[in-house]
């Protein structure tokens, strides 16, 4: 295991700041949800093995919400990214290739994953 003392930000690296735990997982839940990843799909740029490069994409083609600590939906999102993280911490990802650990991982969690897409769907389909 290799500890970190630093951060290095390279071309392509966005960063967002917040002093609020569960906005941070709000937001993670609704990044990596199956239902934004779809939506992004035609704008994103395409690669040798596939679509690439999310960058800002998810904000300009969705009416993401701002984190708001009174939408019950919100906060379940933010608590399932938590239970995701503790869950993962917990398993052994070691010597396979990351596509083939990215699948184990949304395999593993598929249960949270199918919740994560339902509230982001209801979020993200409302009238803004």
């Amino acid at each position: 295991s290799r500890s970190t003392r630093g951060f290095f930000a390279e071309v392509e690296t966005f960063f967002y700041q917040t002093e609020e735990l569960k906005e941070a997982h709000y937001l993670c839940a609704l990044l990596n949800s199956q239902y934004v990843d779809e939506a992004i799909k035609p704008y994103q740029t395409k690669g040798a093995w596939g679509e690439r490069h999310i960058e800002r994409r998810p904000f300009e083609a969705l009416p993401i919400p701002r984190f708001d600590a009174k939408d019950k939906r919100h906060l379940k999102l933010a608590e399932l990214s938590q239970e995701c993280h503790r869950k993962v911490a917990q398993l052994a990802l070691e010597g396979k290739s990351i596509g083939f650990l990215r699948n184990k991982v949304r395999d593993y969690l598929s249960t949270e994953f199918d919740e994560i897409d339902k509230l982001v769907k209801d979020i993200l389909s409302e009238p803004v």
